[in-house]
């Protein structure tokens, strides 16, 4: 739960900014900045509330409108997201920001088809967009065109050599191929202090589907139902 402290700091950000503001664009740049205090203090309510403030203020500006639609889908509303993107995407035909955020709501929505047809639109334009092909390989890996997939996350890696979402999908993919072995191989190069605890409990489920002994009680049963 938020502190009192962080309420008083963001009210007084909120009144503070509100006198001195000159123009609807000065307006919506300060509803970002306090949406975005709210959020790192825990009052993800209050950041919502500012980004959809800012969103119906400045329709036809693309970051707003991602931003908005990515708070949304924080709030575990990718229905929602959706049609907010399909409405900027209207007004900014092809933007790559808004165009990342809607595969990313499609993803969260099982969309995986129409997820990869919106990553291969950004490929199009941005062949080396790393979020694109991360988000087109989890599409193909959804269709169960693992092989497609990790030519996608090799392709990420490629741009970006330290990318730890690309290299842990493509150990997940391996996995999902059935070829846990060489996905706990994949793994083990991630399995370093400072990489996200998914990751090092994705290598434990997948040393477990290995056959190996494994201190996780967790992955030992993840790794019984993958054999």
């Amino acid at each position: 739960m938020p502190s009192f402290s962080h309420g008083l700091v963001l009210v007084s950000l909120l009144l503070t900014t509100g006198c001195s503001l000159s123009d609807g664009r000065d307006e919506v740049a300060t509803r970002l900045r306090v949406a975005a205090v709210a959020e790192q203090s825990g009052q993800g309510d209050v950041a919502l509330s500012l980004y959809e403030a800012a969103a119906q203020q400045a329709p036809s500006r693309p970051e707003v409108q991602r931003r908005y639609a990515g708070a949304l889908l924080e709030h575990g509303q990718p229905d929602q997201a959706i049609e907010v993107l399909q409405n900027a995407l209207q007004r900014n035909a092809g933007d790559p920001g808004l165009l990342a955020e809607a595969g990313r709501a499609q993803l969260a929505l099982g969309q995986a088809e129409a997820a990869l047809v919106t990553y291969q639109a950004l490929l199009r334009k941005a062949p080396q967009n790393v979020a694109a092909l991360n988000g087109q390989g989890v599409a193909l890996d959804l269709l169960g065109r693992h092989g497609e997939a990790q030519q996608s996350y090799g392709a990420a890696q490629a741009v970006s050599p330290g990318n730890v979402a690309a290299a842990n999908n493509l150990a997940l993919s391996t996995l999902l191929e059935g070829r846990a072995a060489a996905a706990a191989m994949l793994f083990s190069v991630l399995d370093r202090p400072g990489v996200p605890e998914r990751v090092r409990q994705n290598h434990a489920v997948a040393r477990a589907a290995a056959g190996e002994a494994v201190e996780n009680p967790l992955a030992q049963t993840l790794g019984s139902a993958l054999r």
